[in-house]
């Protein structure tokens, strides 16, 4: 794991927590969510996802990162006194603060938090409920772990690897060695950078995001399998089944359903 990896899984566990929220927010079974269920179905996504970043080489093999989830439950009164304590308080007044700018009218909303200490640093996740009256908050918070990244392997080096990961597109620009060429790169230059920076070839590398935002739509969507592969670019479920199934082993169908009616 780098710095890059860390970064990924950051930005990836807040985008399905975003969208997660979203579902909450829009479904008629708002008012009545409890914050154990808000807990126990936010535990799954973490966890698919911390799964997925293992098998995937982002994170260490066998290594437990989820250290545990709690629910606060409090009034606005008892907050603002100081009795909630620590990222608890941390992420009620991160919420407070877009709601009174009017950034957001949602009831549910996902805030995301880090800690370094000295032997290790946290991502804390966090999903707040305000009741309807916004007059008490229901706070869902998770702790995962990780060992201190390993020294920054030069980012501003390699940022042009990600750049042509957002350009790329094999439909429309044919294999990564053209593509490249047509570009003035040196093809086995990028495979070099990318062996340091992403611990893989580009091109493994950019089918393992793709397998990121497939997790999601299994996750948090109603659509087939089917329509999941074509919404995410890929030929067909077949070449979907093969990349999870045979050469990753994360069978789609051990992968929870998560859904919400909107």
């Amino acid at each position: 794991m780098n710095t890059y990896h860390l970064q990924l899984l950051e930005q990836s566990l807040t985008e399905v927590l975003k969208r997660y929220c979203e579902l909450c927010d829009f479904s008629p079974e708002r008012d009545y969510l409890s914050g154990s269920t808000v807990l126990s179905e936010t535990e799954v996504l973490i966890r698919q996802y911390l799964r997925l970043f293992q098998i995937l080489g982002f994170l260490e093999s066998g290594a437990e990162y989820y250290r545990e989830g709690q629910v606060f439950e409090y009034q606005q009164e008892e907050d603002r006194a100081g009795n909630a304590g620590g990222c608890v308080y941390e992420i009620a007044n991160a919420y407070r603060k877009v709601s009174c700018k009017g950034m957001s009218d949602q009831f549910f909303l996902p805030v995301v938090l880090h800690k370094v200490r000295t032997a290790e640093f946290s991502i804390i996740l966090g999903v707040v409920n305000e009741s309807p009256d916004r007059q008490a908050l229901s706070v869902v918070v998770h702790t995962t772990v990780y060992p201190p990244p390993a020294a920054s392997v030069g980012n501003n080096r390699y940022i042009y690897l990600l750049k042509l990961l957002r350009e790329f597109d094999p439909e429309k620009h044919g294999t990564l060695k053209a593509y490249v060429g047509r570009q003035g790169l040196s093809y086995r230059h990028i495979q070099k950078d990318s062996s340091i920076f992403f611990g893989s070839s580009f091109y493994q590398h950019y089918l393992k995001l793709k397998m990121i935002r497939v997790v999601e739509d299994v996750l948090l969507s109603t659509l087939t399998y089917k329509e999941i592969a074509y919404k995410n670019g890929f030929s067909g479920y077949n070449q979907l089944y093969t990349l999870f199934h045979k050469s990753y082993s994360f069978p789609l169908h051990d992968i929870p359903r998560i859904v919400r009616d909107a």
